[in-house]
């Protein structure tokens, strides 16, 4: 579980400088040959947006190694939601006169939704059970802040709001200043929190995961008690537990 999530993040890393690398490159043969048309154009932001969904699609398929199956589906949907809006991508860049406005509303929903559920995979994917009640606190303010923005960027790119006046204007950057404030609070504060603080709450409480990995573990003694009890050679299929029951550990591991 560990060196699958290593591969997707060298996945990821490496998507990301190359896509950058070839925005790069394009810009610079366009502008030591004094041509810089729409074809260039088109190379570039195709290489700057297959970088970025592959950043958000990452922090999906991340989280989809995660015991949590709340925060599963939320990276299935991120990496669903990234894909997607990269396809639309390219059928924006690709197409004559640049796509329709159609297809680039489309887009815009898409890439704002893979945008705003990376960020939740981030956030949610970082807590650990030594955090404090107030690095949990301000994680969760910080998602339900970034679902909100989401959701408010959403509706007018799919003309389901037309009329945004000054009022929401300011309440919106507002939400978005307290997006920033309680994404970059949670990795200080656990710097400094005292250690005693983290080993507490780790004694102290029992969360999702924990109860997660309980009903994992009894499941699957159940199938190896099953497996072990019939006289047919059930050997493969005990390994294959065995490797599950060793998988799930390591996914634990902090």
């Amino acid at each position: 579980m560990n060196a699958d999530r290593t591969q997707i993040r060298r996945f990821a890393g490496r998507a990301l400088v190359g896509g950058l690398s070839l925005a790069a490159a394009v810009a610079v043969l366009a502008v030591l040959v004094g041509s810089f048309g729409d074809t260039e154009l088109r190379v570039i932001l195709s290489s700057i947006g297959f970088a970025i969904a592959s950043a958000t699609g990452s922090a999906g398929a991340t989280a989809r190694l995660r015991p949590s199956e709340r925060l599963q589906l939320l990276g299935g949907a991120t990496l669903l939601a990234s894909g997607i809006a990269f396809a639309l991508l390219m059928g924006v860049l690709w197409s004559e006169d640049w796509g329709s406005e159609g297809l680039a509303r489309a887009f815009g929903c898409f890439a704002v939704a893979g945008l705003g559920g990376a960020h939740a995979c981030v956030m949610l994917g970082g807590l650990r059970r030594g955090d404090s009640v107030a690095v949990q606190r301000i994680t969760r303010a910080s998602v339900t802040l970034g679902a909100i923005d989401t959701v408010a960027v959403i509706l007018p790119l799919a003309a389901l709001v037309h009329d945004v006046g000054e009022a929401t204007g300011r309440i919106f950057g507002a939400t978005v200043v307290l997006l920033v404030l309680t994404t970059v609070l949670p990795p200080i504060l656990r710097r400094t929190q005292p250690a005693p603080v983290a080993a507490a709450a780790d004694n102290g409480r029992r969360d999702a995961s924990d109860d997660f990995l309980a009903s994992a573990v009894v499941k699957i003694a159940d199938r190896l008690d099953v497996l072990n009890r019939d006289p047919g050679n059930r050997s493969p299929e005990i390994r294959v537990e065995v490797e599950r029951l060793r998988n799930l550990a390591q996914s634990f591991e902090k």
